[in-house]
């Protein structure tokens, strides 16, 4: 039973979805749907079942992820103990991932090592990776420069947010946005904003524009303003605040299309995805998942 044929049956049992779990492993759906049959005659059973359009894990598929996981980790972490290990992690990053997602999601896997967190934009992240300031990068507007390898980590849901019952019958040209201050231009997705709205398709009424997402955060939840960020970020912040002050996910305006970015790692030309690699993409696709309580 090889490795790697493991790894890609935890992806396909994270996403339930062979195209989403094909474009985050980089190989064809059809390559990855043979390699789970020949993982599923291996161990004589089948992993997955058809439910409706999708796939579901079968009891026995159930029972197989946590031991796939397990063993996984041990097998990166006897790797891992034979690398030479740096004094600490470096990552650049911005506040999205810097902040409640860091301390939340990524210190408890990563205990007993050390880090170097730099908020960094998009561009500047770039720059400090070519120049090695940082080994690695986590965004969701990435800027593609030569020396560098852009890997799809997850697929994070958007929505607009701010306290219901302050907004419920508000019209979407009513509501006041706060907004990142410093203004950036994706090549990929044509965004014009580090939130990543999409400025090219429809305008918003910018009330307020602030530096910092936990100025952002506040406003929210004081009433005075909503917002655009990742549900999972949310669902974080509002783990931390009284049921009075959380935020709700609020109507986006009609014709705007799904709310989805996606988010990628970024290393340089010949790093290699080893053992705190995988784990820190691990916990980005665990990020991905987390949804606010209704």
């Amino acid at each position: 039973m090889e490795t790697n044929r493991v790894r890609q049956f935890c992806v396909v049992a994270e996403t339930l979805n062979l195209r989403n779990a094909s474009q985050l492993l980089n190989v064809t759906h059809s390559g990855l749907f043979k390699s789970i049959k020949v993982l599923e005659s291996e161990l004589g059973y089948a992993l997955f079942q058809k439910h409706g359009r999708g796939i579901v894990l079968t009891e026995r598929g159930k029972t197989f992820y946590p031991k796939a996981i397990e063993f996984l980790e041990h097998f990166d972490a006897f790797l891992h103990s034979n690398e030479k290990k740096s004094s600490e992690i470096r990552v650049g990053t911005f506040e999205v991932f810097s902040t409640y997602f860091f301390s939340q999601m990524i210190v408890p896997e990563f205990e007993n090592e050390k880090f170097l967190i730099q908020e960094l934009v998009p561009g500047e992240l770039e720059n400090a990776l070519i120049k090695e300031k940082v080994d690695i990068g986590i965004t969701y507007e990435p800027v593609p420069l030569q020396g560098l390898q852009i890997l799809e980590a997850g697929r994070m849901p958007m929505a607009i947010f701010g306290r219901v019952s302050q907004f419920i019958n508000h019209r979407f040209d009513e509501l006041p946005f706060v907004v990142p201050a410093l203004p950036i231009d994706s090549v990929i997705t044509e965004v014009k904003g580090l939130d990543g709205w999409p400025n090219h398709k429809i305008a918003r009424n910018q009330k307020y524009r602030v530096s910092l997402l936990e100025t952002a955060i506040q406003l929210c939840t004081s009433g005075k303003a909503v917002g655009y960020f990742p549900k999972p970020l949310i669902a974080l912040v509002n783990q931390t605040l009284p049921v009075a002050f959380r935020l709700g996910e609020l109507k986006k305006p009609s014709g705007l299309g799904s709310f989805e970015k996606k988010v990628y790692v970024i290393l340089r030309d010949g790093a290699k995805e080893d053992f705190v690699v995988k784990k820190i993409t691990k916990c980005i696709r665990n990020f991905c998942k987390l949804r606010c309580e209704s």
